[in-house]
């Protein structure tokens, strides 16, 4: 069964592999937000632990060569005087301790007479390992104005110098290690010094490397870089200098806390890339600190997700197939079912019905579509014999219709004629009638005998066939009774009887009938129940006839009907209709009635002469434009008579 292009089971098969792919993919956000927070807040952890054992490497190496420095100044002030002893001690301090690159005992000025400089040095030459002891004061190195010297001899504190290039000394970047040896009275006379090299340094900090994009770098208490993988470019820069390069706000932070001596972790985004940084001071002032990037840290778990994600998409798919070939088997007498329908609906409604041996919902289905199709059969079969009724009674209703209109005169009376006192006055009717069925109870007839204009409007009481018979017989008995030369209260009077005889249905007709001497204008007529006329003079307002009450005919016999007289001024117009005129509604329910039609009857008199069929064609389409397309209730006859 296709539906949406796609068959009834590819589209449960699609339904459950999306609800399936939706809860896959909210398992997946969920297991790769949490595995990432956990992997970086491992990877911190790891990186601060390498941090701290690195601080606790490098603070021992640090102190082994303080505490050299710091026990070598005792010795050195003990022989102060000796001279040859002190070349001695610095060679004693470089060759002892493998990180000490170099050694001083820098002298005051002139504290020995004749030696303005004096300050004996041993360094070790990196390549072949060799210590060599010389005099390190002169004119071209004046180690008064070095920072070593300075810090050590104004403060008296052991202190650590910044970075910096040793050039006509150890001839290669180091920091140094100042000791300074005071006398009985407190003055700082000499400063011993304990060189390492930032080679070294760097060494020790280029090892630090979690992932492969990771970057540590050992700076001194001012910001100098001691140690950093590429030291060389940095000597003459301090991280400061570096942070504000970046524009990062983040990354100025982290200088600032390393520089004040703090500890700590910080994250940041810089150039598209996320790291964080975890730092932490020396005791001697320095700071380490180590950068990771996080696409180093969660590459191998992406690389996980990754994997999980192409594993999962091959289970969909298998899924799918699987689920695919399970609804399509379950689902297979719909499909034939859905066949049957398509050929019942062309029309082959004893199509075959493919058999379900299941005990489910599609047996269900199945004795359902069975019981359908003897059911469409069984009322097939009704409605072929209904059908051949209601056309047999269709067509006898037509032939009714015809046989009742052709009784209704189609050839209406109009002419002159000259009255009793000569004069010429003309005559004319017209009349219409619409039944509201196949075939009406409405009624007119018009004929002229003797002179004289006779004319009947009636209305049969119900619809339909029986309405259309009893109005049959009332018109023959109205235009038999007519021929015997009597009053218009006899003729109502024995139509009466006649109808009433024999009336087991309790039928009746409400009639207006009237006579017009053509002669003399005198109007003789009788109303057997039936709506008053409306009269429309030539030169007043038009009004409704009142004449005497009497019953309609039919309800039962020997009423005595009274008829009566009136005189018509020349051009004098009547309207004769029945109630499908006055009671005509609306949608709303709203009625045409008398009041209306009333004024409709003065505002077609106020537009000057109207000839009788103007009159019916006019009130009709009144009729219609105030119902609104609203189908009508009641059959419609109107007729005019103008004299």
């Amino acid at each position: 069964m296709k539906i949406g292009n796609r068959s009834f089971s590819t589209r449960i098969s699609l339904n459950i592999l999306l609800v399936v792919a939706i809860l896959f993919i909210i398992s997946i956000a969920i297991v790769a937000v949490s595995s990432h927070r956990i992997i970086a807040d491992e990877a911190t952890r790891s990186a601060q632990n390498i941090l701290d054992a690195k601080i606790a490497e490098l603070e021992r190496t640090l102190s082994n060569v303080e505490m050299t420095a710091q026990g070598v100044a005792w010795l050195a002030k003990d022989r102060i005087e000796d001279t040859s002893y002190l070349y001695e001690i610095t060679h004693i301090v470089v060759e002892s301790n493998p990180n000490v690159v170099g050694s001083a005992i820098a002298f005051e000025p002139d504290y020995f007479p004749d030696k303005h400089y004096f300050s004996p040095y041993s360094t070790e030459n990196p390549k072949t390992h060799n210590v060599t002891t010389f005099q390190l004061g002169s004119d071209k190195y004046n180690y008064f104005q070095m920072e070593w010297f300075q810090n050590a001899s104004s403060t008296g504190d052991c202190v650590w110098s910044d970075p910096y290039f040793d050039e006509g000394g150890g001839e290669m970047l180091m920091s140094t290690y100042s000791v300074p040896i005071v006398d009985d009275s407190g003055h700082v006379f000499a400063v011993l010094t304990a060189d390492i090299s930032l080679e070294w340094a760097s060494d020790v900090v280029g090892q630090i490397r979690p992932y492969p994009r990771s970057q540590a770098t050992l700076v001194s208490k001012t910001g100098k870089y001691v140690g950093s993988e590429h030291i060389s470019e940095l000597t003459n820069t301090d991280i400061f200098r570096t942070a504000n390069l970046t524009e990062n706000e983040s990354i100025m932070d982290i200088s600032r806390n390393m520089v004040d001596g703090k500890k700590g972790v910080s994250h940041y985004a810089y150039k598209g890339q996320v790291s964080f940084a975890v730092y932490g001071p020396l005791e001697n002032g320095w700071s380490l600190s180590i950068i990771c990037e996080y696409r180093d840290v969660l590459k191998r778990s992406t690389q996980m997700h990754l994997v999980l994600i192409i594993v999962a998409l091959v289970g969909l798919l298998a899924m799918f197939i699987i689920c695919y070939r399970i609804v399509r088997r379950l689902t297979r007498p719909v499909t034939e079912l859905s066949v049957s329908a398509m050929n019942m609906a062309k029309g082959n409604f004893h199509a075959h019905i493919v058999d379900v041996d299941t005990n489910d919902e599609m047996r269900k289905l199945h004795d359902s579509f069975a019981y359908m199709q003897r059911s469409i059969n069984d009322y097939i079969a009704q409605l072929k014999t209904t059908t051949a009724l209601n056309e047999r009674m269709e067509g006898e209703l037509n032939v009714a219709r015809n046989i009742q209109m052709s009784m209704l005169n189609k050839d209406f009376p109009h002419g002159s004629f000259s009255d009793s006192d000569g004069n010429t006055r003309e005559y004319g009717v017209q009349a219409f009638l619409q039944p509201a069925k196949e075939v009406g109870g409405d009624l007119y007839d018009v004929w002229i005998r003797n002179d004289k204009l006779y004319f009947s409007v009636g209305d049969v009481s119900g619809k339909g066939v029986p309405a259309a018979l009893y109005m049959a017989i009332t018109r023959s008995a109205l235009r038999f009774m007519v021929g015997l030369d009597i009053s218009m209260g006899q003729v109502l009077r024995k139509v009466n009887d006649i109808l009433s005889d024999g009336n087991t249905h309790n039928m009746f007709c409400t009639i207006f009938v009237g006579c017009i001497d053509l002669k003399t204008g005198e109007m003789e007529y009788c109303n057997g129940g039936h709506n008053p006329i409306v009269v429309m003079p030539p030169d007043a307002p038009a009004y409704f006839l009142k004449a005497k009450t009497n019953i309609a005919a039919g309800i039962f016999s020997g009423f005595d009907y009274q008829d009566e007289r009136m005189t018509l001024a020349p051009g004098t117009k009547l309207l004769l209709y029945t109630d499908g005129v006055s009671e005509a509604e609306t949608q709303n329910k709203e009625q045409f009635g008398d009041e209306r039609l009333l004024a409709w009857a003065n505002s077609v008199a106020q537009r000057g002469d109207c000839m009788e069929k103007e009159l019916v064609e006019d009130l009709y389409d009144a009729v219609k434009a105030f119902t609104q397309g609203n189908e009508p209730n009641d059959d419609i006859t109107i007729m005019a008579v103008r004299v």
